[in-house]
């Protein structure tokens, strides 16, 4: 589970220099998009050995949708809605269904 969190680390890592990149006009920051892009990918492979595809990637890809959704906050000053909260809260719920059923 730890690179699987590790990897959603590297997703919103990638989307923050993506932001930064300027439509990849930036190089430095494009090149660390690529670069965060390919450690995200190499931990979700890697946790594809321990839990089924499915299970790994809705993990991954929730951990990196609200991930970047604070990070938005955080950063970048956009705003978090109620609703946006109680979806964030949703994909939570869900993600864990899928891993207890």
């Amino acid at each position: 589970m730890l690179i699987l969190l590790l990897g959603g680390i590297f997703e919103v890592a990638m989307v923050y220099c993506l932001n930064k990149a300027e439509g990849f006009k930036n190089k430095f920051w494009s090149l660390f998009v690529i670069i965060f892009s390919v450690c995200s990918l190499t931990c979700l492979s890697y946790s594809m050995k321990i839990f089924d595809v499915g299970i790994a990637y809705s993990i991954w890809v929730a951990f990196g949708s609200i991930g970047s959704i604070l990070l938005g906050s955080l950063i970048f000053k956009e705003r978090i809605t109620k609703k946006q909260l109680f979806c964030m809260l949703i994909i939570i719920i869900a993600v864990i269904g899928l891993k207890i059923c």
